[in-house]
């Protein structure tokens, strides 16, 4: 299961979506699709039930979903802000 790691943080303000890396100051700007996504990142949900939860929230297909979240999650895991506990 994949963890946001505590050097990260998201944040939420209106309509606008970031991460920030607490470690060099560095801001991302995220989509809403790609802020849930890490947002469910919390070591309790597996990858089928973050799949499940944007397809149910967002008007994407499984493929498009898959596609999304699977190039997500390759470069935050590259990046580091992200972990796959299972490892």
């Amino acid at each position: 299961m994949l963890i946001i790691v505590n050097t990260v943080s998201l944040k939420q303000d209106e309509e606008n979506f970031m991460l920030f890396d607490n470690l060099n100051g560095n801001i991302y700007k995220l989509n809403q699709l790609s802020y849930e996504i890490l947002s469910l990142c919390d070591g309790k949900n597996t990858d089928e039930d973050i799949l499940l939860n944007i397809t149910k929230g967002f008007d994407v297909t499984i493929p498009e979903a898959k596609k999304d979240f699977y190039g997500l999650i390759q470069i935050l895991l590259d990046k580091n802000y992200i972990y796959d506990n299972k490892n």
